[in-house]
């Protein structure tokens, strides 16, 4: 099972529940004007794990597409809305040429990102050592999605990521995840058409438990 809850804030953004058969995550715009992912776990405080998995399969194609388009934007580096990795490389050509350091800061926060095919976000919250982080990985036709544990104030654990859209320590890849916020706003839970790929998983499984 995976699906989506939207509603909306109090400031009017829109808010998405990530419900899975392991528990559930939220997806929310802050009125600090950033992005957060964030797990509350269900267990007793003294129960906390250092990490949470959930998995994102094709059960819910229109999420699972989402993460993919956000896992392929990162990979390819492509940080900005609708841009191609040739309009990418030009612009990053056009920085060197000018004796920009924006370019190796654009490296730099790409190499930290993005590592063993692993996209691992420390949240801009804390320090990286008491950060919370979030781990994208893909698996064949699935995505594992990891929260770290991490301290807030008074040691306080947390498991809440903070995507800044200004000083972020991996920018510009913070557009990348807002323009993944951005797009699941087309989700409409009213109106929820079955993609074939969607299909096509129902069916593996139903194979795989006979």
């Amino acid at each position: 099972m995976v699906e989506i809850n939207k509603t909306k804030d109090a400031d009017g953004y829109d808010r998405f529940k990530i419900i899975t058969d392991t528990g559930s995550f939220d997806i929310m715009f802050g009125g600090n004007l950033d992005l957060y992912w964030s797990y509350w776990p269900e267990e007793d405080f003294e129960d906390w794990p250092l990490s949470k998995t959930f998995t994102i399969t094709k059960e819910n194609y229109f999420l699972y597409q989402k993460i993919d388009e956000l896992y392929k934007n990162i990979k390819e580096q492509r940080p900005y809305p609708k841009t191609d990795k040739d309009d990418y490389t030009s612009f990053l050509k056009e920085l060197n040429s000018s004796n920009s350091n924006e370019s190796k800061k654009i490296d730099y926060a790409y190499e930290k990102l993005f590592q063993n095919s692993i996209i691992k976000w420390y949240s801009d919250d804390m320090p990286l050592e008491n950060a919370s982080s979030l781990e994208i990985k893909k698996q064949e036709d699935i995505y594992s999605i990891t929260f770290f544990q991490g301290k807030e104030e008074y040691d306080f654990p947390t498991y809440s990521v903070r995507f800044r859209n200004s000083g972020s320590r991996y920018h510009p890849y913070n557009f990348a995840f807002m323009n993944m916020y951005n797009s699941l706003s087309e989700y409409d839970p009213n109106y929820h058409q079955i993609h074939i790929e969607e299909y096509l998983y129902t069916k593996k499984l139903q194979k795989l438990k006979k």
